[in-house]
């Protein structure tokens, strides 16, 4: 007895099942409006901004931003590079409003050596 074809249908048949339940569920998103938040959210992570995050991010996205500004070849790179031009929104105070910051402002204070912004 050949156990094969049997397996393939099964597989096949499985595969094709996870795929309807995706589409099935992303139609139950879309007309329940759960699609605008969820592209929302998706749109916030890829858009590069820090409004509502902490310092310890900011921090960590500007010693990314040092290493690839160290890479440049000019000054003027250097001066026009992510990490001397990136603003984020920090909170300094509790209870106050998001301040814009560099990386090599307070509270982030990250410094960049070879690069002057």
């Amino acid at each position: 007895m050949n156990k094969r074809g049997a397996t393939e249908l099964s597989m096949n048949t499985i595969v094709l099942a996870i795929i309807a339940i995706i589409v099935l569920l992303l139609i139950v998103t879309f007309f329940t409006g759960g699609l605008s938040t969820i592209f929302g959210k998706i749109r916030n992570v890829f858009s590069g901004s820090t409004a509502g995050y902490d310092v310890d991010l900011a921090k960590a996205n500007c010693q990314a931003y040092c290493e690839r500004a160290k890479l440049l070849d000019t000054d003027d790179a250097k001066r026009g590079s992510t990490f001397c031009t990136q603003k984020f929104d920090i909170v300094k105070t509790a209870g106050s409003n998001p301040e814009s910051t560099g990386c090599n402002q307070a509270p982030i204070s990250i410094t960049c050596l070879g690069v002057s912004c």
